[in-house]
């Protein structure tokens, strides 16, 4: 990905107009709100919800027809399960990264420089803790100042630590508290899970009911 390859999404007087009016997103269905112009973090182990509540955001920007961008670490990004969670593909640029942090971190550089998209989800879920300690933390703050003046919601997933530390304003730290089975034998059915969130600001549990379909990282 080259930047000069980059434009701006939406004009900048249509950003700074969009500005007044839409400084959060809330996902109704989940609890979770996020920041515009600032960095989110969704943080917890494998299968705790990460994935679901990020493609949740994406569906309800991409459907109001905002550009979304996904930064995929590890190549984990599932387009089928998006699709299933209402996410609009033609308005979803989709950044494969192949393992290689490096790489992903530039390309997320170049897209928060190009303004304009509704959401960026940087997912380093899956990428190991060691490496993800290498990170320097001036990198965090470096997202923070160039995403501040744009209309963007910069989300961040990562595994059992937090990575942005300070430079988030809203973090969340997802933990399973109880999961529902029906069905009997081998072969059971998902019917909901419980999730303890804390954050920063807030203490809130939530319940995602219903589930009928398997993830890898949610």
């Amino acid at each position: 990905m080259r930047a000069s390859n980059l434009q701006l999404v939406k004009s900048l007087s249509y950003l700074k107009e969009e500005r007044k009016y839409s400084e959060e997103t809330t996902i109704e269905s989940d609890g979770f709100t996020f920041s515009r112009g600032a960095v989110n973090e969704l943080v917890g182990s494998a299968t705790v919800g990460k994935s679901s509540i990020a493609c949740s955001l994406l569906a309800k920007l991409t459907q109001n027809g905002e550009i979304c961008a996904v930064v995929d670490t590890v190549n984990s990004f599932d387009p089928c399960t998006a699709i299933l969670a209402g996410v609009c593909l033609e308005n979803l640029l989709w950044a494969k990264c192949n393992n290689d942090v490096e790489k992903a971190f530039n390309s997320t550089d170049y897209l928060i420089q190009a303004k304009g998209f509704g959401a960026i989800w940087l997912n380093l879920s899956n990428v190991s803790l060691n490496n993800l300690r290498f990170i320097p933390r001036s990198y965090w703050y470096r997202f923070r100042t160039k995403v501040r003046d744009t209309p963007t919601i910069f989300l961040v997933t990562s595994g059992a630590e937090s990575i942005a530390g300070s430079a988030a304003t809203n973090s969340y730290l997802l933990t399973r508290k109880q999961t529902v089975w029906s069905g009997i034998g081998r072969f059971k059915l998902l019917r909901e899970f419980h999730l303890r969130t804390n954050s920063r600001k807030q203490f809130q549990e939530t319940i995602f009911s219903k589930i009928e379909c398997s993830y890898n990282d949610v």
